[in-house]
């Protein structure tokens, strides 16, 4: 395209010579004549002399990476000496279009001799013979390759087989791969793999297979040549937050700054505010104060804390002195009332605009206006206060110079006790400082990248109290290193960020095949070490690495799932293979599980196919009264497989015993029973129970997933981390949910044949109800169904007993509004019959008598109906909605 436009341009040149010449009096000029044919010669003369200069690096009987193309680019001048630097630059990059096109035209061609030639060995490397997919991920050789591996997809004989087709191919020496795994087990499941599927080829035991921690701390030994020694306290989450209590209290003894802020942080700021501008969760409790008082918001309970323990007496919501009872308001009661110095005090949730949050209804400014009047009317002293001051540096500068100028003596005392809730414990904040710790060296941050972290002009921030955490880790991040110090030691998060720092100051890793597992669960640290790995060899050096942005669930330990979606960034001349079979789920599961995580557009895009040819039930849920009455429905389904698997009626896959896995949130979902029923089924089959953390990687026949219930501590959680870890976390998803969205399709994606999960009418989990409002599954009752909300698609439909007759409400209320009348009149056809107005689903509950279940009727030579079958008990109908829709 270039050279047309070289050519186009040349003959415009000439063209224009030739018209001034026709047109000059004087007949003097002359044309110039351009010899196309001789262009030609020239630049296939010169494309040919610059190939020659570089084709000898280029390896055509392999595959070419990317970055082979880019350095022959910029190493090489592009042929022909007369370019202008224009002209080099437009013509650079459709160079470098055109190599790449022609490398991958070479690869595909490649990768199809390679899966032919090589069939025998990828049908016998691993147990089963590998998939195409598997097939390509083996064999592409770019410089970095991300595999994007579903569920169930085979990933670790794929990484494997990878190493398997290295060594086959002479690609490289068994001393130069390297493969890292997340945790430990991880490490020694690849090792025994490797050590197992490929002993034909010899020196297989020089493969080096580790933790990135191990791994770290091996190359730190040999760099130095001196291996370093773990600190006696690291290990052990209890020992890691003794010495950070033990750090806190040498501090406190020895500084008394330090011993003032910390005091004041734990007894004032130790808990965490919610976000001013979302609504407060009905589900969590109420607020109450130090004191024991009940008040309305996180900020006035902050403000009582801070007057508690500073030896302010203060009453809250103590009646107005004077009556103002009218037509339109109540008796007024301010917040605060100071009474030893006769002052008011009214906390606004204002922010630094002066604007309320948008979800408060009324004229909430026009109360502000109306208790502001009512003072200066009465001539009563009023003190403000707004959200902006309170979360805020300097948040109680103003409080104290009023109280102090008005008399009153303030001195802080850390240890009064009160009839409420006490602050934080050292140890609960040791535990956070510890935590925070672990991601700031995890992710090698410095003290002014933390500080420039903190949010600046949020209405939702509480920066008052990230100012004064972050002070408070500075002094004591800096005596835990120098304790480090002190007996020459390092604990786990220097391990990796140190043996980073080895490779980027010039020591040079051995390793040329690098293998990443759980890539989803890479840290910032991490991604930094495969980096420094990979430069460290120059252009010798291959990253493979396998993950699934889809069980990214490990933030909360410094994952950061970005690495996987924007791989690109951080690995420029990458290329992403998907393995998109998976062996594990059968087909109703999987595509429910996909469509489910996928509703979060930032998940990356795949289609899953299965293996799994099991077409029985694979979704089942169900909804008892009570969480007791949800475990003896549990039970019972248990004792009901045990005598299937004693009567013959039910095997395990693949001619294998049978395993069950009982799921939770959490550890506290636990069944107690759970011992008792291992003990009874042991004959049948294998059960026990895990935290859906806990069971990635795992596989069952049948999952039963308990507490699938709305609340604090239900599924999704709703229990938060504290607001300063977002300080070194890696940048959260704004999705809604999203690491708890990918929770729910880990526990989904563990089952072989079927998930069973249990809730509660009252409470059933809003990730259920998506599932069943599209149509993957219905949740059964004792006396039928339970119907969806047609409008959030996350709540289900309550039966309400309004002042103007029956009607059902959306359980999310007041966050979804939805509402339909169910209102009855006598029906026509015959006496006595409760028409519902509106049309119902068959199998739902009835919405008259609240027990039976609305039923498909024929009557003859009428439109079928919908009838209670508690008739004639309860004479319901209703249209059936699939009529309605039509």
């Amino acid at each position: 395209m270039i050279e047309w436009l070289v050519l186009g341009a040349l003959a415009l040149a000439g063209g224009a010579s030739s018209s001034g010449s026709r047109s000059s009096s004087s007949g003097s000029r002359s044309t110039t004549s351009f010899d196309t044919g001789e262009y030609r010669r020239k630049k296939a003369a010169d494309e040919a002399a610059w190939r020659a200069g570089w084709e000898h690096e280029v390896d055509r009987t392999r595959w070419i990476p990317q970055s082979v193309a880019h350095r022959i680019i910029e190493t090489y001048p592009l042929p022909g000496a007369d370019r202008t630097y224009f002209m080099t630059s437009i013509e650079k990059p459709a160079k470098l279009k055109e190599l790449l096109a022609e490398f991958a035209a070479h690869n595909l061609q490649h990768l199809a001799e390679r899966k032919a030639a090589l069939k025998p060995f990828f049908d016998s490397v691993e147990k089963n013979p590998l998939t195409d997919e598997q097939m390509d991920a083996c064999i592409c050789f770019d410089d970095a390759v991300q595999i994007v591996a579903a569920a169930g997809s085979g990933k670790t004989s794929t990484m494997v087989a990878k190493a398997g087709y290295a060594l086959h191919e002479g690609l490289v020496a068994p001393e130069q791969i390297l493969v890292l795994a997340f945790n430990r087990d991880a490490a020694k499941e690849l090792d025994a793999r490797i050590q197992t599927r490929l002993a034909q080829f010899e020196g297989v035991d020089r493969i080096t297979a580790r933790t990135f921690s191990a791994f770290g701390l091996s190359l730190i030994g040999e760099a130095t040549g001196r291996r370093p020694s773990l600190a006696p306290w690291v290990g052990s989450q209890t020992d890691e937050v003794a010495k950070i209590v033990e750090i806190v209290e040498d501090l406190r003894r020895s500084d008394p700054t330090f011993r003032e802020d910390w005091d004041v942080f734990r007894t004032v700021y130790g808990r965490d505010l919610d976000r001013w501008s979302a609504p407060r969760d009905s589900a969590n409790p109420s607020i109450v104060t130090t004191n024991g008082e009940r008040v309305k918001s996180d900020e006035e309970r902050i403000i009582a804390n801070w007057l508690f323990h500073h030896g302010v007496s203060y009453e809250y919501e103590r009646p107005y002195e004077y009556d103002t009872v009218t037509s339109r308001y109540g008796q007024y009661k301010p917040d605060f009332y100071y009474s030893d110095v006769r002052l008011y005090h009214e906390h606004f949730a204002l922010n630094r605009k002066g604007m309320p949050p948008p979800h408060f209804e009324g004229d909430y400014l026009g109360e502000r206006r109306w208790k502001q009047g009512l003072h200066e009317e009465r001539g009563t002293d009023l003190f403000e206060t707004t959200s902006h001051e309170i979360r805020s540096p300097g948040s109680f500068d103003r409080l104290r110079h009023e109280l102090e100028s008005r008399g009153l003596s303030l001195h802080h005392d850390p240890d009064r006790t009160g009839k409420g809730p006490p602050p934080p414990t050292i140890s609960q904040l040791a535990s956070t400082l510890r935590t925070f710790q672990q991601h700031v060296k995890g992710s090698g941050l410095t003290i002014a990248q933390i500080r420039a972290a903190i949010p600046v002009g949020s209405d939702d921030a509480y920066t008052a109290r990230l100012t004064r955490f972050v002070d408070l880790y500075e002094r004591i991040s800096a005596e835990w290193e120098e304790r480090l110090r002190a007996i020459e030691c390092i604990d786990f998060d220097d391990m990796i960020v140190a043996a980073a720092e080895h490779l980027e100051a010039g020591y040079e890793s051995p390793y040329t095949l690098i293998l990443a597992d759980e890539f989803q669960d890479s840290s910032r640290g991490r991604v930094r070490l495969l980096k420094a790995l990979l430069k460290s060899r120059g252009h010798d050096a291959r990253l493979c690495v396998v993950g699934d942005d889809w069980q990214g669930i490990n933030r909360f330990a410094g994952a950061d799932l970005s690495v996987m979606s924007h791989f690109k960034a951080s690995f420029e001349h990458s290329t992403r293979v998907m393995l998109s079979t998976t062996f594990r789920c059968p087909a109703a599961l999987s595509e429910a599980a996909s469509a489910f995580v996928q509703a979060n557009p930032r998940q990356i895009s795949k289609t899953v196919v299965t293996t799994n040819e099991y077409d029985g039930p694979a979704l089942v849920a169900y909804a008892s009264e009570t969480s007791e009455a949800s475990t003896s429905l549990l039970r019972d389904h248990l004792d009901a497989l045990r005598k299937q698997v004693a009567s013959g009626a039910l095997h395990g896959s693949n001619g294998h015993r049978p395993r069950v896995m009982v799921l939770g949130r959490y550890n506290r979902d636990r069944p107690a029973d759970i011992g008792r029923w291992q003990r009874s089924h042991a004959s049948a089959f294998d059960l026990e129970f895990r935290t859906v953390h806990a069971s990635k990687g795992l596989e069952a026949d049948y999952v039963m997933l308990v507490n699938l219930t709305e609340g604090l501590m239900g599924f999704p959680a709703k229990q938060t981390d504290d607001s300063v870890l977002d300080l070194a976390m890696p940048e959260p998803d704004p999705f809604p949910m999203s690491e708890e969205r990918r929770l729910f399709y880990v526990a989904l994606t563990r089952a072989k044949r079927q998930v069973r999960m249990y809730t509660t009418i009252g409470e059933p989990s809003r990730f259920l109800m998506e599932l069943a409002n599209g149509g993957h599954l219905r949740i059964r009752t004792t006396g039928g169904l339970l119907e969806p909300c047609p409008s959030c698609r996350s709540g289900h439909l309550k039966l309400i007993e309004g002042r103007n007759g029956t009607f059902q409400a959306c359980s999310r209320s007041p966050s979804c509004r939805f509402k339909r009348n169910v209102a009855v009149r006598s029906g026509s056809r015959s006496a006595g019959n409760d028409r519902i107005e509106a049309p119902m689903e068959a199998g739902c509950r009835c919405p008259i008598c609240g027990t039976g279940t609305l039923i498909l009727r024929d009557s003859g030579p009428y439109d079928p109906f919908l009838g209670c079958s508690e008739y004639p008990r309860c004479r319901a109908r209703a249209r059936p909605l699939e009529a309605a829709r039509v």
